[in-house]
């Protein structure tokens, strides 16, 4: 109770849950509400109702919510840190206030608040409720009486009369309630005008309320605040000091989860003939069912495999499966990626190193070799080695056997390497830059990726895939994605593959947050791939212009007649840059 009166005390911003079940409580405690208001609405809500179900005869209000608190809430959470308000009917004729009043603390209850309340009502019949001395006034004095014997008190507040009526008592908390709390699919526009005119409704009840006491406490509760980002708005643009979520947090969260869950067990339903899942590959195309083949068939074995294809392809998904499958399973999967460190520290991570081998070498460190011993090593970009490395593995492999730098006994290894490449071994090979034998080593099975743009077919199930990943990420629906959308993806280049695909997915769910896929998104998303393809074509249209200018002698002096770098750069084989010279001599 006094960590919430010392944020009241302090202004600070507030955030309550209206609830009428254990598993609500405890799930907003978890979210770290501030305190729970628990009301016999969210019996109803919870079970298929409107709130308004809790104004209708259905049974005693204050029995209800009494047994709600008693048997469900309280038991299950920490009251002494997560303070509870409880609701009461205080036109109900069979209660005796001060000894409910009392139960209620000794409960460890710390708080009422006037609900059901007559503010729900208009017409004739709030007009006899108030003749006949069951109105409004009733939930004053029942407010008053509960101060009375020490509890904290929140008043539900319809108009600004009753407002002021209410905090001129004292009252610890005005809950200006904004009506009825109606989930739909949200038309931006029609939304956005409804927060405007509760705006308005705000700022000129607190207004008014600050002429009867300086700094009035005011919370809001219901309307068209039904998304966190709508209560920003409230808070940059009014004085509202906070928000008592009922139905935005405990029954529309539910449903659209457990509608959207149905649906996403139908859809995997109706997609488990079609969808051919190899571990956590997925792929419905020839060309990946032959990967699938090829892995089942290699896996078993202690056959080196070489997995060929271009970036973000799943080379490295290919080769945990190969591991998965195979009797080396219960031991290490090692990966290292040959590109991405120097030749001096890539002989130490590969061999290891004793101690005191090299400056810095305060302690033996054991290689990837060693790490991977029994197991597997999965050796990335292994196109990109170094010649002179390239020996040291060749000896590995041969001898089964290492030495640590700065070692002096050899070291038996057990490993299966699995390598792969986005690189033509044909050219490297041709020019030197990778050893035949080592090549004939790693290659005893080539197993080639296709990439994303041959295997079309796949796009839909990997799109559906990498959404149920992103949106239990970030929290969000799953969203749906239009026709035009979706043939979009499938008809995309992308030219970095699964990787870049999976992007794309994330980027739509975050831009989204749960909304339909949009093409203007898809649009942004792809604005690079398409200035690359421009900037692709007119090179190639440059390079036929050079070629005729004789800048083939430029590049190659800027290379120092290296011709398989001046190759690279043209874009050509080492043949027809040899050819080319021939013709000009």
């Amino acid at each position: 109770m006094e960590r919430l009166k010392s944020k009241i005390s302090q202004r600070q911003i507030i955030l309550g849950a209206a609830v009428g079940s254990g598993m609500s409580a405890r799930a907003a405690v978890s979210g770290g509400v501030d305190f729970l208001m628990i009301l016999n609405a969210g019996y109803f809500r919870l079970h298929g109702c409107s709130s308004m179900a809790a104004l209708m005869p259905y049974n005693n209000a204050n029995q209800l919510t009494w047994e709600i608190a008693n048997r469900y809430i309280m038991p299950l959470i920490n009251y002494k840190n997560i303070p509870a308000f409880i609701g009461i009917c205080a036109q109900d004729p069979m209660i005796e206030l001060r000894s409910y009043l009392r139960k209620i603390r000794q409960l460890g209850i710390i708080g009422v608040t006037n609900f059901p309340s007559v503010g729900f009502i208009n017409g004739k019949y709030r007009e006899t409720l108030e003749e006949t001395g069951l109105g409004y006034d009733k939930e004053i004095e029942m407010l008053v009486e509960a101060q009375r014997q020490g509890l904290m008190t929140i008043a539900f507040c319809f108009e600004l009369e009753e407002a002021i009526e209410m905090v001129k008592t004292g009252i610890d908390i005005i809950n200006l309630d904004l009506g009825w709390a109606e989930w739909r699919d949200i038309d931006f526009e029609q939304h956005q005008e409804a927060i405007e005119h509760a705006i308005k409704q705000i700022n000129s009840t607190i207004d008014g309320l600050s002429q009867v006491v300086p700094e009035p406490y005011v919370v809001i509760f219901g309307g068209p605040i039904l998304l966190p980002q709508d209560t920003l708005q409230i808070y940059q643009r009014t004085k509202a000091l906070g928000y008592i979520g009922g139905s935005t947090i405990e029954r529309f969260p539910a449903a659209t989860i457990i509608t959207q869950t149905v649906r996403e067990f139908k859809q995997a339903a109706s997609g488990a003939k079609q969808m051919n899942r190899f571990g956590a590959m997925i792929g419905v195309s020839s060309s990946m069912k032959q990967v699938f083949g090829i892995i089942g068939r290699v896996a078993p074995t202690e056959a080196p495999v070489l997995i060929m294809g271009e970036s973000g392809t799943g080379k490295e998904l290919v080769a945990r499966e190969i591991h998965r499958l195979s009797n080396r399973s219960e031991k290490p999967f090692i990966c290292w990626n040959c590109g991405a460190i120097t030749e001096t520290l890539a002989i130490s991570e590969l061999f290891g190193h004793e101690k005191g081998a090299f400056t810095g070498a305060i302690n033996k460190t054991l290689g990837k070799f060693e790490l991977a011993n029994g197991g597997t090593l999965f050796m990335d970009e292994i196109a990109s080695l170094p010649v002179l490395l390239q020996a040291a593995i060749l000896r590995a492999i041969q001898e089964k056997e290492i030495m640590r730098v700065g070692g002096q006994e050899n070291i038996n290894i057990d490993v299966r390497i699995i390598a792969a490449s986005n690189q033509d071994f044909a050219e490297l090979i041709s020019d030197e830059r990778f050893r035949l034998d080592l090549y004939y080593r790693l290659s005893t099975v080539v197993l080639k990726m296709p990439p994303l743009r041959e295997r079309q077919e796949d796009i839909p199930f990997l799109i559906w895939e990498f959404m149920q990943e992103f949106r239990r990420k970030y929290g969000y629906p799953m969203p749906r994605i239009p026709k035009s959308a979706m043939e979009t993806f499938v008809n995309h280049q992308w030219p970095g593959n699964i990787r870049e695909l999976r992007n794309a997915v994330e980027n739509c769910i975050i831009l989204g947050q749960g909304k339909t896929f949009s093409l203007e998104w898809l649009d942004e998303i792809f604005r690079l791939d398409k200035t690359l393809e421009v900037n692709s074509v007119s090179n190639d249209k440059e390079l036929t212009s050079q070629q005729k200018k004789g800048q083939l002698h430029e590049i190659l002096t800027r290379h120092g007649g290296n011709k398989s770098s001046t190759a690279k750069e043209l874009g050509v084989s080492r043949k027809t840059i040899y050819d080319w010279l021939r013709k000009e001599s």
